[in-house]
């Protein structure tokens, strides 16, 4: 008789810390945690340890990336989309004029009053969509619940939305979210300029900053990965504004911040070499076949380290890059999944509900019968072009 333990060490152990009375910007260390049982049985010689790789819950890879580069060491495998969509993704709202009130109430109300008018927004144009709203501490939960009370006097028709522990919407501090996904996820980092020193930052990020077991770390990664569809990071402060030397903490939210400025972008990832290499010379060959014909294929589509080999790009679609069809061959990608069920038939299906168009070449079907799989290619990708 065996047993499984489940649980994720980059995100939070079992805590009563939000039961302290501690400020949020207090630099004393946190008070002791429970004994954490994942930790505890990692170290027993009988335990062995399983990563589950695949990553589902992300509807653009965006979402995940920073956390699979900087938490996961890239060993998650996410999935691109078929196209670009504005309504995924991570975002940046920036608010003009927010100051944290260090000292006093610790919250930051004109960061309050932003997120209350993207509520409302938010319920306006995307009602079938949940939400959530994630705070860098209980004060400014408390702040934003308050500016929604006051919206909702104009807007009385986000009542119904915004109700608490409802399925469709929640307003909590990082460390009441763990375990809890939406749609939608607005994080107000709330933290940034002061009234005690104007134009000064202070760098103490509360929860945020806690060198304990990396928990301020943890915590980032806690946050950042609640999303389905959509991420928005509202704050009062840029990347330029955060000194990275001052703690290792401070320099990952200076990456974080600077990653989610450039729409997700902005990730120490692929180089333009690394991009620019397929793994076997017949994938070559239909790349240049394809160009020669006058499409535009991308090469090595994805974030994750099984990307799309070739994708054809929806020429009607130029402005959206569109991908027409996705092309996977049995290169080195194909050959490094586990088992043939994830190869065959998982990847595809994944794939395919996120609204790829797969088509799978065999190098050995090509070296052997390349011209007639050129021409089945290209007839199956005039076919597609034929029904837009």
């Amino acid at each position: 008789m065996g047993c499984s333990l489940v649980g994720d060490n980059q995100q939070l152990p079992p805590t009563s810390y939000f039961e302290s009375a501690a400020s949020d910007d207090s630099d004393d260390e946190e008070q002791e945690f429970y004994e954490n049982l994942l930790d505890e049985c990692s170290n027993l010689s009988i335990m062995i340890p399983r990563t589950l790789s695949w990553h589902y819950r992300s509807q653009d890879e965006s979402l995940i990336a920073f956390s699979n580069q900087e938490f996961y060491n890239s060993k998650l495998i996410s999935f691109p989309n078929p196209v670009k969509d504005a309504s995924r993704g991570v975002h940046f709202h920036p608010v003009e004029g927010g100051i944290y009130d260090r000292g006093g109430r610790g919250d930051n109300i004109r960061e309050a009053e932003e997120i209350a008018k993207l509520t409302v927004q938010h319920f306006k144009q995307h009602t079938q969509q949940s939400l959530g709203i994630i705070t860098s501490s209980k004060q400014q939960a408390k702040a934003i619940w308050e500016q929604l009370k006051q919206i909702s006097i104009k807007h009385p028709e986000i009542e119904e939305f915004c109700q608490e522990n409802s399925d469709k919407f929640f307003v909590k501090p990082i460390d009441d979210v763990q375990g809890d996904e939406r749609d939608v996820i607005f994080l107000s980092f709330g933290f940034g300029f002061d009234n005690k020193n104007p134009g000064k930052l202070n760098h103490s990020f509360g929860y945020f900053s806690k060198k304990q077991q990396d928990l301020g770390k943890r915590r980032l990664n806690v946050a950042i990965t609640r999303a389905r569809c959509k991420f928005v990071l509202v704050a009062s402060i840029k990347d330029v504004n955060i000194s990275a030397g001052v703690s290792p903490q401070a320099a990952l939210i200076k990456k974080y911040f600077a990653y989610v400025q450039s729409g997700g972008q902005k990730l120490d990832e692929k180089s333009d070499d690394d991009l620019s290499h397929l793994d076997l010379p017949f994938e070559e060959d239909i790349y240049q076949v394809l160009t020669d014909r006058g499409y535009a294929v991308k090469k090595r589509v994805g974030r994750s380290a099984y990307p799309i080999d070739l994708v054809v790009i929806d020429n009607s679609q130029a402005e959206t890059e569109e991908s027409l069809l996705g092309i996977v061959c049995d290169g080195r990608t194909y050959s490094e999944y586990p088992t043939a069920r994830d190869r065959d038939r998982l990847r595809q299906e994944v794939l395919e509900k996120l609204g790829w168009r797969i088509y799978r070449i065999w190098s050995c079907e090509w070296d052997r019968n390349r011209d007639s799989q050129i021409n089945r290619l290209i007839e199956h990708i005039q076919n597609l072009c034929n029904q837009k």
